[in-house]
């Protein structure tokens, strides 16, 4: 008897998803490392690397997972408070 398949949701492969960018410069991971020790929110930091919210998750997550950057006070959303 043929063993059941189950349905698979894959992340990442809508046309929605056709702006999450994968590929930064080391200056651009530098100057995330730097924001991020500050205690900027992920969207002030987005800002400055001209990418999304999203985008600048992926690379906590991934900075995360190599041991590069560690947890922080307000976690992804920073502790900084910014005035515009």
């Amino acid at each position: 008897m043929a063993r059941k398949v189950e349905s698979r949701y894959i992340l990442f492969t809508g046309e929605v998803h056709e702006s999450v960018k994968f590929d930064f410069t080391v200056q651009q991971i530098g100057t995330f490392i730097k924001m991020w020790n500050q205690g900027y929110p992920i969207n002030k930091i987005a800002d400055r690397l001209n990418t999304s919210k999203v985008s600048v998750a992926l690379i906590a997550m991934d900075l995360e997972m190599a041991g590069r950057i560690g947890p922080r006070a307000g976690g992804l959303l920073g502790k900084k408070k910014v005035v515009n």
